[in-house]
């Protein structure tokens, strides 16, 4: 008598199960690439004239601090016949403490250029979003992928990005 008491129940949940997998099997997958709309959306295109600004700003600077370095460097390996060693010594604390500079300020370009890629990626998603969820109505899609690493193929026919490319540059 048991083994009928949960019969039903499964036979119930089996069904339901296939109704909603018929259903979810009707509905549309899309696709956008996250780095295009970056590159190729105007907005993008501006952010990255600025990302430019900012990164040949800072090797310009980068540059300046390493010619210190290596101009003071030459020094000490020209004149350290002549000069005494109490001369040498601060030199050297010199040249080291400008190296450490430059190494600082090679980070934090580095740093401050992974930032502003982070801050346009950013900014760009949030307009876009705005867009990708019109593509998707309009197209009356039920999911948009938007990460190409967890996907491992994708049938080009799925790819909304020049799409949501065109409603984000209106």
């Amino acid at each position: 008598m048991q083994k009928k008491s949960y019969i039903f129940p499964l036979s119930v949940f089996i069904i339901v199960s296939l109704f909603s997998l018929t259903s979810f099997a009707e509905g549309k997958v899309g696709f956008i690439n996250l780095r295009r709309l970056v590159n190729e959306s105007s907005m993008g295109k501006e952010a990255q004239k600025d990302l430019l600004k900012l990164k040949e700003q800072k090797e310009s600077e980068q540059r300046s601090k390493l010619r210190e370095v290596e101009e003071l460097r030459d020094y000490i390996n020209k004149n350290s016949d002549g000069l005494e060693s109490e001369e040498i010594r601060k030199k050297t604390r010199k040249l080291n403490r400008l190296y450490t500079e430059y190494q600082r300020l090679e980070a934090d370009a580095k740093e401050d250029i992974s930032f502003g890629d982070r801050e346009l990626v950013s900014k760009i998603m949030k307009e876009a979003d705005g867009a990708l969820k019109k593509v998707a109505k309009k197209k009356k899609y039920t999911i948009i992928l938007k990460d190409p690493n967890t996907i491992g193929y994708l049938d080009p026919e799925v790819d909304i990005t020049d799409d949501v490319l065109k409603e984000l540059n209106k």
